[in-house]
């Protein structure tokens, strides 16, 4: 039973790189939490737009920033990992121009939890809240990923599995594979976590997502075995709808 008086540290982690104005939407809403136990890491490629100096604005609302060259998007959130307090709890990536969905979101989840277990929410997309799967099975990651923006790792376990910036644009999955490997838990809560506007390099680079996603795969055998049967299927389904038909 959750002891209701607990409140969790989160330590909510952005990454950005000449993102701008877009970074500031993000410190907004990170500073609009009313959740109190909460501590905020950013972490800068070394940009040399306006970044440092939105950063400045709001230097005494957050508690850690370094601005530097970085290898990437994951070895940036790798670093951001590395920042956080040795008594947080929960780690969130919010990376430059994402949001969470309202301002009482952690307040809703993070009370009486202990730290033990990851948790993932549902996202608002297209004005609407999508739900994401009530259990995230072996099935379902054989051919698709959860929002990421939507997912409170727990920060020891998190930790154990860092970013493989081998894959550009999909150590994310990875991660989550060799987390629920590892036995890591992944709770689901009725609450959306983030609003979703889609728009970056997963979602412009589809095909080389799918690339680095099979790449993964082949290091997960029986998962592998789920994503061939799902394309197959897929691939027979046209052709068994038209002898239906005739």
């Amino acid at each position: 039973m959750m002891a209701t008086g607990h409140l969790p540290k989160i330590s909510i982690i952005t990454v950005t790189y000449q993102a701008g104005e877009r970074l500031a939407t993000t410190i907004k809403s990170v500073m609009s939490q009313t959740y109190r136990n909460k501590e905020y890491v950013i972490v800068d490629g070394g940009s040399t737009d306006e970044t440092l100096a939105i950063i400045g604005r709001y230097r005494r609302m957050i508690d850690e920033v370094i601005s530097e060259p970085d290898k990437g998007i994951y070895d940036a959130m790798n670093k951001g990992l590395s920042l956080v307090s040795p008594d947080s709890d929960y780690v969130i990536f919010m990376n430059a121009g994402d949001v969470f969905y309202n301002h009482v979101v952690l307040d809703a989840i993070l009370p009486g939890r202990t730290g033990d277990k990851h948790l993932y929410g549902n996202i608002y997309r297209d004005g609407q809240i999508v739900s994401q799967p009530v259990q995230l099975s072996d099935f379902y990651l054989s051919t698709q990923m959860i929002c990421h923006q939507s997912i409170l790792f727990a920060t020891r376990l998190h930790q154990r599995v860092l970013y493989d910036c081998r894959y550009s644009i999909s150590a994310d999955f990875k991660a989550v594979l060799e987390m629920r490997k590892n036995g890591d838990i992944f709770e689901k809560v009725d609450q959306a976590i983030c609003k979703y506007e889609g728009g970056g390099v997963s979602d412009l680079q589809r095909q080389e997502l799918f690339g680095q996603r099979l790449e993964i795969l082949q290091q997960y055998p029986s998962l592998l075995r789920m994503y061939r049967g799902k394309t197959f299927l897929k691939r027979c389904l046209p052709f068994h709808n038209q002898l239906r038909m005739r």
